[in-house]
């Protein structure tokens, strides 16, 4: 903590002497900052769908370029909160649920779509399985903060993450390291390219990593606890056939094994309905290792072609995913007597996603610049899941009841765009855009005996059972439909947004918005009396500035907005659930109000001091039909869990929402007799926050500090780097809740890691 605190305050002072509190941490650009020596380079991003200088784009962004995220050993998207403020992500199964501004949903994985998108090269991403990956091919990371309903528009409530990779280039490069860490972590990483002719380019990334030893163990079986597998292929062939027209081909294949977000533990502080309580740090304890497994395959195809006074622009995309896992879902033991089982959960996970996408973009240098476009989203999700109790020999208990269910989703989406910017003069510029999105959502599927469980035949619904209607949860009743649901629902949606920006000086700029974005409504895969959930909509009100000084030297954005967030949606596992499954339903209504400053400081030739701060007042306004947890008094018979009511959450903090965030970062270049030196560090903080809407169960603040130390000898193209990853040892949980079976769980995010890298680059 003394660590934390001295690098805190050194870099929070040098935030003050750049004249402001708080400052955005190392984005795109911040590497190269030096092009004329000393100062601010300038960014490039794609956030209205065309290249255009961060300073000039009305939108809250945090950008940063591939050398930024390699010094300070980003590797996968599951690292972004560390350098983000207001960005917090919970981890499950084998995704991570995205969390910007306060708003999110915590999701299993491909039971429903989130409301921070993932676009990969400007293919969207479907579920937060999909958006959990690792990456040595990119070109720039974009988050952006606030609803994106218009140009982006299908689930980006809060915002997105937008991966860009590279291209291939006009000449050979190569890039390759190999690296070795704790816990016996081994990473191998490559990444070329090359011209095969005068128009046709490819190149290739692969990327390695095997997390040998775990963070910590099962204490019932002794094995490993907490390690990571993975490896991944992408490459890109690109093809001009003429000099208007470019044609890309994108591939993209990963395979990940890891129990890092299915090993949960009882909550630290909590005792389960069995009698565990928290046996350390990452330890967990179940009478089976959980594991989860993911393989991905992304095939995309883009055509662009100049028509002189526009672009046409085609993105065709295919998304197959598929993840078996298994992992105790109440986190214990377990027993064979009545009331203390463990709940066994099997799942295997497959979606099959097609989306297609037209745009003409105006490339004329009149004052009205414009995008029109149509999307078109077919995706098939299919889950099933097995549930069983606690097994001693041939002796099982009755609860839970034995089931599997077999459960389809599938969703059908159309929607058009269209959107301009009108320079009113030479300094002011109006948008306006808006898009209309129809989706048709379908759900089916059956509940059946597991097979091997006899005591599950007499008290499940008869397997004959395959229309979502007719299959009720025997003694659990979704409240209010104990016969059933409409297996098929359409949600259509106008969204809209209007922006003025003003040029204040030549490098001063100030805007105003207005963003409405939409969620759609969905259902439960596993539940087939959950009726489907409201659409949520959110309507967003921002205003901002953008400012750089004449020399470059300091850069400073910030931005303060309000938003007015209506059905919003959420998932429990909390009862009335049936154990092994989740419920989807909506809270009323919340507002939230807060402000981010991003700074960027090159006071001298080789040092860059960067910072950002978010503050964040994110409530329930209006939430009468809550769930609120507590726990069970221990004595006559009851040795732990929890028991959950019905409740009003009206003013409760909404969940993952830290009310002050920031991360401080330095960078530092040295020049020698013997090579470069490069030392960057940051600091990444975030206060407290809860894990569900009734604020029972806490994560108190943490920091996490990476550093890294990297020497390129003169002339050379090697480099050899020494990095650190939390180097304070913080402990912390990467997701956690009120769990099935009335046990709290959290599990733990990463421990302190540290290793060297070798890299060589031409």
């Amino acid at each position: 903590m003394k660590i934390t605190r001295s690098l805190g305050m050194s870099l929070f002072i040098a935030g003050l002497w750049s004249g402001t509190a708080m400052a955005q941490t190392l984005p795109a650009g911040a590497a190269e900052a030096q092009a004329d020596d000393v100062g601010v380079a300038d960014i490039i991003v794609t956030a209205n769908r065309r290249s255009e200088n961060l300073q000039k784009v009305p939108i809250s962004i945090a950008a940063f370029d591939n050398e930024t995220l390699t010094q300070l050993g980003i590797q996968s998207t599951t690292d972004l909160p560390q350098i983000t403020p207001g960005l917090v992500q919970n981890r499950s199964i084998v995704g991570v649920n995205a969390f910007l501004r306060g708003v999110g949903q915590n999701t299993g994985g491909y039971t429903s779509e989130v409301p921070v998108a993932t676009y990969l090269d400007g293919l969207y991403l479907p579920n937060s399985a999909a958006a959990a990956f690792a990456f040595n091919n990119i070109e720039r990371i974009e988050v952006l903060k606030g609803p994106q309903g218009t140009l982006y528009g299908r689930n980006t409530t809060g915002g997105l993450i937008h991966v860009i990779t590279k291209d291939p280039g006009s000449k050979t490069t190569i890039d390759a390291s190999a690296s070795y860490g704790n816990y016996d972590t081994t990473q191998l990483n490559f990444y070329g390219s090359t011209p095969l002719s005068d128009t046709l380019g490819a190149n290739i990334a692969v990327t390695y990593t095997n997390q040998a030893d775990g963070w910590g163990r099962n204490a019932f079986t002794g094995s490993e606890a907490y390690t990571f597998k993975d490896f991944g292929v992408q490459g890109k062939l690109q093809w001009q056939p003429g000099p208007d027209t470019t044609v890309t081909l994108r591939g993209f294949y990963d395979r990940t094994s890891s129990n890092q977000g299915v090993g949960g533990q009882i909550y630290r502080g909590s005792v389960g309905a069995d009698g565990t309580t928290n046996l350390g740090r990452y330890v967990i304890n179940t009478r089976t290792d959980p594991y989860a497994k993911q393989t991905q395959v992304i095939a995309s195809l883009k055509v662009e072609h100049n028509l002189d006074f526009a672009t046409l622009t085609s993105i065709s995309g295919y998304i197959y995913n598929t993840s078996p896992a298994f992992f105790v879902q109440t986190y214990n033991v377990g027993n064979t007597v009545a009331g203390q089982s463990a709940t066994n959960f099997g799942l295997d996970e497959t979606a099959k996603t097609y989306s297609q996408e037209l745009q003409l973009a105006s490339t004329n240098e009149s004052a009205l610049s414009w995008i029109l476009g149509a999307f078109y989203y077919h995706d098939k999700t299919d889950i099933e899941a097995s549930v069983w109790g606690t097994c001693v020999a041939a002796n099982c208990t009755g609860a839970p009841v034995p089931r599997f269910t077999d459960g389809r989703q599938v969703t059908k989406s159309i929607s058009g765009y269209a959107d301009g910017t009108y320079s009113i003069t030479p300094t002011t510029r109006l948008t306006l855009g808006v898009r209309y999105t129809s989706d048709r959502k379908t759900v089916s599927g059956l509940i059946t005996p597991l097979a091997g469980f006899p005591n599950s035949v007499a008290t499940l619904a008869p397997s004959t059972a395959t229309t979502p209607g007719t299959t009720a949860f025997p003694g659990q009743p979704f409240p209010g439909f104990p016969n059933g649901i409409d297996p098929s629902e359409t949600f259509n949606k106008f969204t809209f947004r209007a922006v003025i920006a003003q040029d204040l000086a030549e490098s001063v700029n100030a805007y105003a918005s207005f963003n409405r974005g939409f969620k759609s409504g969905g259902f439960s895969s596993l539940a087939f009396n959950n009726p489907a959930t409201k659409p949520e909509v959110l309507d967003a009100f921002e205003v901002g500035f953008k400012s750089r000084t004449a020399d470059r030297v300091l850069q400073v954005n910030a931005s303060a907005f309000y938003y007015i967030y209506k059905d919003i949606q959420l998932r429990t596992t909390a009862p009335p659930a049936p154990t092994g499954t989740t419920l989807l339903y909506n809270a009323a209504k919340a507002d939230i109000k807060g402000i981010d400053v991003d700074v960027i400081v090159a006071p001298m030739s080789g040092l860059t001091l960067t910072a950002a701060g978010a503050y964040l007042d994110a409530k329930y306004a209006d939430f009468p039909g809550g769930i609120c947890s507590a726990p069970r008094p221990i004595g006559g018979g009851v040795v732990g869990g929890y028991v959950t009511t019905g409740c009003v959450l009206d003013g409760n903090r909404l969940p993952q929402a830290p009310k002050f965030s920031y991360t401080l970062g330095i960078s530092y270049t040295l020049d020698t007799e013997i090579g470069q030196f490069d030392l960057n560090a940051s600091d990444g903080y975030k206060s407290h926050f809860f894990w569900e809407p009734n604020n029972r169960l806490r994560q108190n603040g943490f920091h996490i500090v990476n550093a890294s130390l990297t020497w390129t000898p003169t002339g050379s193209g090697f480099s050899l780097q020494a990095f650190g990853r939390n180097l304070t040892g913080s402990y912390y949980y990467s997701g956690g809740g009120d769990g099935s079976g009335g046990n709290d769980f959290g599990i733990p995010g990463a421990p302190r890691t540290y290793g060297v890298k070798a890299r060589y680059q031409f």
